[in-house]
């Protein structure tokens, strides 16, 4: 799992709700050979490493994440390649300087406001897993292009399930400036559900369909867009953070 570090914020709680249907069905990786494994990396946006409640006791409270933590490995010392989110994306995906393969800043929907282009030449780990033998998907957020030769699909990914652009303006709208971003592949669809769980539901779904063909190996890379700004937690989240507080 990786936990990308960024700026703080106060509802955080989202995520760990997220890990709850996906915990038990990422345990059966554990049936393939040890040449084969499967991998599930979770991205979270804009979340600092004291957000998780196994890093830092607070009153955000974080148990489905603390438990892998608790099961697996913790790291203490981390280090990201760049604070904000195409950058840190294309580092994550390529194991390159963000800068090396065009990614210095930030992927902007607006293209006179954009600070980068992904190098179509650069080779991605969706790309080499793929190449030997790996089913490889995406859900969530993507933010490394909005068209070819940039799209998901395009740069090693066999699925493609999520939001192709920076931000949403609404968890629950799914727009950004008024255009549809949401993707199943190339197909633009219009979802009914807050994002967060969206991802998660196409996540499992991905998962369960995976675990009918156990002969091939899969890698998922599950990019949520929460806890980036705007802060919309579903109501029955904020109503239990409020009484806590």
């Amino acid at each position: 799992m990786f936990l990308h570090v960024q700026t703080c914020w106060r509802y955080r709680r989202l995520v760990s709700r997220s890990a709850v249907s996906l915990l038990t069905l990422m345990l059966f990786a554990a049936t393939l050979p040890a040449a084969t494994p499967n991998f599930v990396v979770i991205f979270a946006d804009d979340l600092g490493y004291g957000d998780v409640s196994t890093y830092h006791a607070s009153d955000v409270q974080t148990p489905h994440i603390d438990r892998l933590a608790a099961e697996g490995m913790l790291f203490t010392t981390m280090r990201a390649n760049c604070t904000v989110c195409s950058p840190s994306r294309a580092a994550l995906l390529t194991g390159r300087y963000p800068d090396r393969v065009g990614v210095p800043g930030v992927i902007r929907t607006n293209a006179d406001d954009s600070w980068g282009y992904f190098d179509p030449q650069a080779v991605t780990l969706a790309d080499e897993l793929r190449r030997v033998g790996y089913h490889t998907a995406i859900v969530g957020k993507w933010h490394l292009g909005l068209e070819s030769p940039n799209t998901p699909t395009e740069r090693g990914f066999d699925l493609f399930h999520g939001f192709l652009g920076d931000m949403m303006d609404s968890y629950t709208t799914h727009l950004r400036q008024g255009q549809n971003y949401m993707r199943r592949n190339s197909e633009q669809i219009d979802p009914t559900g807050h994002a967060t769980d969206l991802f998660a539901e196409w996540a499992e779904e991905y998962l369960r369909a995976r675990a009918e063909r156990p002969e091939q190996p899969f890698f998922l890379y599950l990019a949520f867009n929460a806890p980036h700004f705007p802060i919309e937690p579903p109501a029955e989240w904020y109503e239990r953070a409020r009484r806590r507080a």
